[in-house]
């Protein structure tokens, strides 16, 4: 058997210790929706046969595609968009087409780079398939994990390449203009209905310095983080 150094394994606690805290922090940002102001729309998943369904999103650097009318500061917080808050059918096979528009942050846990849970471990990265990226090259991931008490657990992690920082901003969205994005492309199979949470696990919040960068859009449904409900729709 394979012998792993102390090391390793320190850094497998880590992301399991920092992956209950970051839960925690997004359960704290579920229960003060009523905050934001307004009330996040439900993103149902659209259904392309029996037992299949696809998840269109996007990643922005700022909100002002999906927020803008929440003024600061969240109008320049990252976000993925349309929605955090996501409908998908039981049993079925989940197509999740993600366009990302922001750069890398980078990741303080390498364990995040890998591709996790998918169809086969790999997504689509601009139609490559890869099961993994470079840490300093995420931007955002797309993370969904069960609460610890869910009696059909899973983990769905990918980790989303950002764009050149030196990107020109060619394309428009909204009338808004941004860089040509990465489009990741990726599947995973739920089973009997449940409510999951997902969250980002890049360090890409109002506080990236002090402490970790986990705070503001992080722990922000409609942001950076969400739920995720498997229903028999």
């Amino acid at each position: 058997m394979k012998q792993h150094s102390s090391g390793f394994v320190i850094g497998i606690v880590a992301a399991i210790i920092l992956g209950f805290g970051v839960v925690a922090g997004v359960f704290l940002g579920l229960r003060s929706v009523q905050g934001l102001g307004y009330e996040p729309a439900v993103l149902q998943a659209n259904k392309t046969g029996t037992n299949s369904a696809t998840l269109d999103l996007s990643t922005f650097p700022d909100s002002q595609v999906c927020h803008a009318d929440q003024g600061n500061p969240q109008i320049n917080w990252v976000t993925y968009c349309p929605s955090t808050t996501f409908e998908v059918p039981a049993n079925s096979l989940i197509t999740v087409v993600i366009k990302q528009y922001d750069s890398a942050s980078g990741l303080y846990n390498d364990f995040f780079q890998r591709v996790q849970g998918t169809v086969g471990g790999v997504a689509m990265y601009n139609n490559k398939p890869m099961t993994q990226i470079k840490a300093d090259d995420a931007a955002h991931t797309f993370t969904i994990q069960s609460r610890p008490d869910e009696a059909n657990p899973i983990f769905v992690s990918v980790p989303l390449l950002g764009v050149a920082d030196n990107a020109p901003s060619n394309v428009t969205v909204n009338g808004i203009a941004y860089p040509t994005p990465n489009v990741i492309e990726f599947q995973f199979r739920t089973g009997p209905a449940g409510t999951y949470i997902w969250h980002c696990y890049v360090p890409c919040g109002n506080d990236k310095e002090t402490p970790y960068g986990f705070s503001g859009p992080m722990s922000t449904t409609g942001y950076m983080a969400g739920t995720m409900t498997v229903t028999n729709y």
